[in-house]
């Protein structure tokens, strides 16, 4: 039975490759990704059995003795209330204590395999770690005001991080910088077939769903029958210099960075994307990156390729050394931008982007994706525009980064 659905879901699929041809009669971005999600769900509806969600009861690492004490305290805590039989206070009370110290001993039990797991299997660590660190507090406080409500903490997140957002200059096209780093036009004509199937291939599974809700596994899954229709709708997008609407629409999920988790100015906005968009600006942060990765300071270690903080740290180490080695002063500066990815202003990054060399068919497609987000928490808050920034968690926002401080 499951073969025979999983047969019936890839010709469901196909369809999608066959309806690809038609995209580029329609010319128009929008109603291409609109026609493409129209067949996807059409297949969904067909083909993708319904399954209720069943929220876990217990935590994983109880046992399954544990869990039966629970179940025969709740039992004898009834009897006990009802006065059925007087011994039920006296035996609710030893399982009360039994249970105790099952839940203390099975939870050592999963510390002790996490630490002893920790070079063979470090996702269970990072699983324990995360969920002790980032647990949603159960009341907010933002401009001196108390939120207990889900949908009231959401809104509170909404408001503060679009308070974040400065207004941004005006983009004139026609304002030219000289530039000395590229000497051509910096362009991406047209995406190819590979580009596709490697950018599909380097996809994550675990991903989290998108406002989509197209699971990323699913698109590796079944790649080859996304592949034209990708291929399709990414081209069409680079002609008309116009970024879906659909794509631009993000769940945020606020991130706990440090000090009070009740205070809503220490979280940071992490931007779920589609997997679609996460396909798209995988490929052209690749082109656009190998194209311009002259104009980076060689000194650039974060969000480069073979590099990060701990090269970084051997760099600034080996510097340390040779001075003391040669009795010469080393002095260090450190410097932190506050909210710099969500900051930027549009029009200077722009005109910068422009000044650099890119062509102007590139810029405006940039333009259109710099936009319009959407933010949401586990509850849906109200929607608005960002007059600046780049969101967190997608490609091409620290490579923006890099392009606003290069000149």
């Amino acid at each position: 039975m499951i073969l025979e659905g999983l047969t019936f879901w890839l010709c469901g699929v196909f369809t999608v490759r066959l309806t690809g041809v038609f995209y580029l009669i329609l010319m128009n971005i929008d109603k291409a990704v609109f026609s493409f999600y129209n067949c996807l769900n059409d297949v969904f509806s067909h083909t993708v059995p319904l399954r209720q969600t069943v929220t876990r009861r217990f935590p994983f690492w109880y046992t399954i003795e544990n869990r039966r004490l629970l179940k025969r305290k709740a039992r004898v805590r009834r009897l006990a209330l009802k006065c059925v039989n007087p011994d039920s206070v006296n035996e609710f009370r030893a399982l009360r204590s039994a249970v105790k110290y099952s839940i203390q001993k099975d939870y050592n039990t999963y510390l002790r395999l996490t630490e002893n797991n920790l070079i063979s299997n470090l996702k269970k660590f990072w699983y324990y770690f995360n969920n002790t660190k980032h647990n949603s507090p159960n009341s907010l406080y933002y401009d001196n005001l108390c939120y207990e409500n889900d949908g009231d903490i959401a809104n509170a997140f909404a408001d503060y991080f679009k308070s974040v957002f400065k207004p941004s200059t005006n983009y004139d096209i026609k304002n030219e910088f000289k530039s000395n780093c590229v000497s051509d036009l910096v362009k991406i004509d047209s995406v190819t077939y590979d580009d596709v199937v490697l950018a599909i291939r380097e996809l994550k599974s675990s991903l989290t769903v998108g406002v989509d809700n197209i699971p990323s596994f699913i698109i590796k899954g079944c790649a080859e029958f996304f592949i034209y229709p990708l291929l399709i709708l990414f081209n069409l997008l680079l002609r008309s210099n116009v970024f879906p609407y659909v794509w631009k629409q993000t769940r945020i999920i606020p991130v706990f960075k440090k000090g009070n988790a009740q205070d809503c100015k220490n979280y940071q906005p992490i931007a779920i994307l589609s997997p679609m968009s996460k396909i798209f600006e995988s490929i052209i942060h690749k082109r656009l990156f190998h194209q311009v990765k002259n104009l980076i300071s060689p000194s650039q270690h974060g969000f480069i390729p073979k590099r990060s903080t701990a090269t970084n740290l051997f760099c600034l180490t080996n510097k340390i050394i040779s001075s003391f080695q040669i009795g010469s002063q080393l002095d260090v500066i450190y410097t932190d931008f506050s909210k710099a990815l969500d900051s930027i202003d549009f029009g200077i990054l722009l005109n910068k982007l422009n000044g650099l060399g890119f062509h102007v068919n590139l810029t405006d497609w940039l333009h259109s994706y710099l936009s319009l987000y959407v933010y949401f928490n586990n509850a849906v808050s109200r929607e608005f525009t960002g007059t600046s920034g780049v969101p967190q968690g997608s490609n091409l926002g620290p490579l923006s980064v890099f392009y606003l401080l290069t000149t």
